[in-house]
């Protein structure tokens, strides 16, 4: 089935199908992209940065989509999402909005309901080379890597700490079945050994100020594209 981009779902494999506009077909074309190439639409989370964050287990990363849903009262008495915290400020979760996934997740992390946590810091988006077989790698954000959980010898670790070449062992992927689906996607699974190969900024080109249709491609490029733009790319699912 074809159908217009803004109205694919997300974190599938799409194929482009046809673009019917030349302009934007001239734009995708300079950027490498072109009919039958595989994108994947992506969800409103790429658009927020991850935070780096300090509780029991010491630092850890969480995702800019789960930190909206995390609620910290603070040593002031204030209540806010962890993402509207500011560097330094401490408190303690009260807990969250999202699934019992997310609770797990924070669990998981040593960032469990009533714990101190830390606020340290916002980061820039990044992208992390992953060899997920002999000769194949794939890319994904920060986010994405702070969701896959495991161990480089007998030390437990998110994958966002690995050193590059180390072997790291997945034990269990972080988060809902939607993360579970777009990591087995890019042939991330649990029981599966990996390396990091590469850290780099993000590939970010933003072509929309306000709403906006958001692709990548394995490769690392993210585009942000006005819901006006995206309808005259036609994909199938």
């Amino acid at each position: 089935m074809t159908i217009p981009l803004n109205q694919a779902p997300f974190e599938r494999l799409l194929t482009i199908t046809n673009i019917t506009e030349p302009g934007i077909k001239a734009l995708l074309s300079r950027l490498g992209l072109f009919r039958g190439d595989t994108v994947a639409r992506e969800n409103e989370e790429v658009l927020v940065h991850p935070v780096r964050v300090r509780g029991v287990k010491g630092e850890v990363v969480l995702g800019g989509g789960m930190a909206t849903r995390v609620i910290v009262h603070l040593d002031d008495g204030r209540r806010m999402p962890l993402m509207d915290m500011k560097p330094g400020q401490r408190g303690h979760i009260k807990g969250t909005t999202g699934s019992i996934n997310l609770a797990d997740t924070l669990n998981t992390l040593g960032l469990k309901e009533d714990g101190e946590i830390v606020y340290l810091r916002q980061l820039p988006r990044m992208d992390y080379t992953v060899v997920v077989r002999k000769n194949a790698t794939v890319r994904i954000p920060e986010g994405m890597a702070a969701k896959v959980w495991g161990r480089i010898g007998d030390r437990h670790l998110q994958f966002v700490s690995a050193g590059k070449g180390q072997p790291f062992f997945v034990e269990k992927l972080l988060g809902g079945s939607r993360s579970l689906d777009a990591l087995g996607k890019k042939e991330i699974r649990v029981g599966q050994t990996i390396f990091l190969d590469a850290v780099a900024p993000a590939q970010i080109f933003n072509l929309a100020t306000h709403a906006t249709v958001v692709i990548s491609t394995n490769d690392g490029l993210h585009l942000h594209l006005r819901p006006g733009q995206a309808e005259h790319i036609l994909v199938a699912a």
